[in-house]
């Protein structure tokens, strides 16, 4: 059989130098296949959230169709709007005329200017009637044993000037 034999040339080579350089391009090659790997990951999680939007997109998009034909479109919303709008405006003016008082009436200038100047005469007030006093509120206590008056004048407040 024909058999090739590599001799590493005894000039500049040693067997633990061979080692080195063959496991450094082995290195080398393994962080050339991590790189690619990493970019090929990296391109199909975009492609793949891509494909998983589109999916989604299109299953939402008919069931959210399905489910807006439950509800009137925006042109009856307004419609619905301007008819609230219309009948706030109605009951507003109802309500003005029933709550606020009509405008002022003018009066017609009169021949004689001394009618016009007259002030109106003030309402008289009727004479207020003094209240009667509680019966019982003679006495401060009604169990003291002694019968002199609670009401002596030398040690009464100073009530002030009598208004009735």
């Amino acid at each position: 059989m024909c058999e090739v034999v590599y001799e590493v040339p005894k000039a500049g080579m040693s067997y633990e130098g061979f080692v080195t350089i063959l496991l450094t391009a082995l290195a080398v090659m393994l962080a050339v296949f991590a790189i690619g790997v990493a970019f090929l990951a990296v391109w199909g999680y975009a492609g793949f959230s891509d494909a998983v939007k589109k999916a989604v997109g299109s299953q939402v998009e008919s069931a959210m169709d399905l489910h807006l034909r439950k509800y009137p479109d925006a042109a009856k919303f307004i419609a619905l709007f301007e008819e609230m709008e219309n009948r706030l405006v109605f009951l507003d003016t109802v309500q003005n005329k029933i709550v606020n008082r009509g405008a002022p009436k003018t009066v017609a200038v009169a021949s004689n200017s001394a009618v016009q100047e007259e002030k109106a005469k003030p309402v008289p007030v009727p004479p207020i009637q003094p209240i009667e006093a509680y019966p019982g509120g003679g006495q401060a206590n009604a169990n003291a044993e002694s019968t002199e008056s609670t009401t002596s004048t030398d040690n009464a407040p100073d009530a002030g000037a009598d208004h009735s």
